[in-house]
């Protein structure tokens, strides 16, 4: 399909090139035509300038060249040859008086005669030279032309490229949007033939929007719908494993357990990805001590850890660079909370018993990094970029899931200009997690001798 930028210039560059073509060869012929008259006419004058007394002996310095532009002969009335200016050349009389043709060895002249006082002047002129002359003359005057058409072509480029910006404008618009921006495009900086295109764009925008904001609302009350059943559900089922003590029946339980625990994760999920999912970030951040959070996501998750048997803690630099001095970063704590929690959540879990997962914080070229890294099977290549889809999960990884914990991750990243890595663990086993921030520049706080309570302890790297 050719572009309409190219079409647009086939065209008008095609139209431009024919049309001064066109023009140039009218011009070439008018004044091949008035270049004609104008020998002519010097023909005419030539003979009609001579002098009236020229004796037979009379003698003019001439040449003698069929070259020559112009050849003088007269007779006088017994037809006898006056004079000639080119003697070497016998060009006959010709017999009739005005503007003529003949031919001497193959050569046409163009001749001019006429009677005075009872003699006959005859000025001829060769033809090739007449030709070659008025031909000169004219590709001369066709040297506006070429000078004019480099400059339409550029001018045509450049009113082109003018003319489509306004579709280069709204295609980076509509790049801008995102799943979780989809306002309208204004159309106040468009042209008219655009309008019924934002028209239709701008309907589908609102159209998308409105299935979204359906589709978040769909989910969140279905998840809180289903908190209370599942809490109810879950206490009933604490009640009869409490007074049955049955073997066979308490495998049963253990199963229902993982069940409900399972169901409860994943309308936690869904409640999370409701209230994350499509919203517009709020750019009125204000200042996150990094480390804390990291503390406080870490002492959040110990006991599921514990439960696990899996050593989960907080690495610190072994120079002790991040001791004194504090990373903070620009967002909002509870997002990042979430954010975070989610990596060391997926950590834990599949990293398997006595197993390790590592914490830590950083700064690298402005940049906080959040890495969280384990030892677990970690997650192939091909895989790494699926993961963060909605309701992906690997087959064959052991554990239960809902697939929408990175998924959340990713958005809440994309709302804070924060990216998130994959890549793996030491020597090439487990999983190691970075998440990216811009990091705020601030004066260094005086160290803390003391951890808040119940903090996990720190170890060095």
């Amino acid at each position: 399909m050719i572009s309409i930028r190219r079409k647009l210039l086939m065209y008008l560059f095609g139209g431009m090139i024919s049309a001064t073509l066109l023009a140039g060869f009218a011009t070439y012929v008018q004044v091949r035509h008035e270049m004609n008259e104008m020998f002519d006419y010097q023909l005419q004058q030539i003979a009609t300038a001579f002098p009236t007394e020229l004796s037979t002996g009379h003698t003019l310095q001439v040449g003698d060249d069929s070259e020559d532009e112009v050849m003088l002969q007269i007779w006088d009335k017994d037809n006898q040859l006056l004079f000639t200016s080119a003697p070497t050349i016998s060009l006959r009389r010709v017999s009739t008086t005005g503007f003529s043709k003949t031919k001497l060895n193959q050569q046409n002249w163009r001749v001019y005669s006429q009677l005075d006082q009872g003699r006959f002047i005859q000025v001829p002129q060769p033809t090739a030279i007449r030709n070659r002359m008025a031909a000169s003359m004219a590709l001369r005057s066709l040297i506006p032309f070429v000078v004019l058409i480099p400059l339409l072509g550029l001018l045509i480029w450049i009113v082109v490229g003018r003319a489509l910006q306004p579709i280069g404008r709204l295609a980076a618009s509509i790049n801008q949007r995102t799943p979780e921006a989809l306002e309208t495009i204004s159309d106040e900086a468009y042209p008219p033939e655009l309008q019924p295109m934002l028209l239709a764009l701008n309907g589908l925008l609102t159209r998308l929007e409105q299935a979204r904001t359906t589709q978040r609302a769909f989910v969140s009350d279905a998840a809180h719908e289903l908190r209370t059943p599942l809490a109810a559900l879950k206490l009933q089922l604490q009640l009869v494993e409490r007074d049955n003590e049955d073997p066979k029946l308490q495998t049963g339980l253990a199963r229902l357990h993982e069940r409900l625990n399972r169901a409860t994760h994943l309308v936690q999920q869904l409640l999370m990805l409701a209230r994350h999912e499509g919203r517009v970030p709020d750019r009125h951040y204000r200042r996150v001590d990094l480390q804390q959070l990291v503390s406080g996501v870490v002492s959040d998750l110990a006991p599921q850890a514990e439960n696990k048997h899996v050593d989960l803690g907080v690495v610190v630099p072994a120079d002790g660079s991040n001791s004194g001095n504090h990373i903070y970063a620009y967002g909002d704590e509870e997002n990042l909370r979430v954010l975070l929690g989610n990596l060391v959540d997926n950590a834990v879990r599949y990293t398997p018993a006595h197993g390790r997962v590592d914490v830590s914080v950083s700064s690298v070229d402005g940049h906080a990094l959040l890495q969280v890294a384990d030892n677990g099977p970690g997650i192939p290549v091909s895989d790494r970029e699926r993961v963060f889809d909605r309701f992906y999960r690997r087959e064959g990884s052991g554990e239960s899931g809902s697939g929408l914990g990175l998924f959340i991750a990713k958005t809440i990243a994309a709302q804070h200009d924060a990216s998130i890595a994959l890549d793996s663990g030491t020597d090439g086993k487990g999983l190691h997690a970075t998440i990216r921030i811009k990091q705020v520049s601030v004066e260094a706080t005086p160290r803390m001798d003391q951890r808040p309570a119940g903090l996990p302890s720190q170890r060095a790297a």
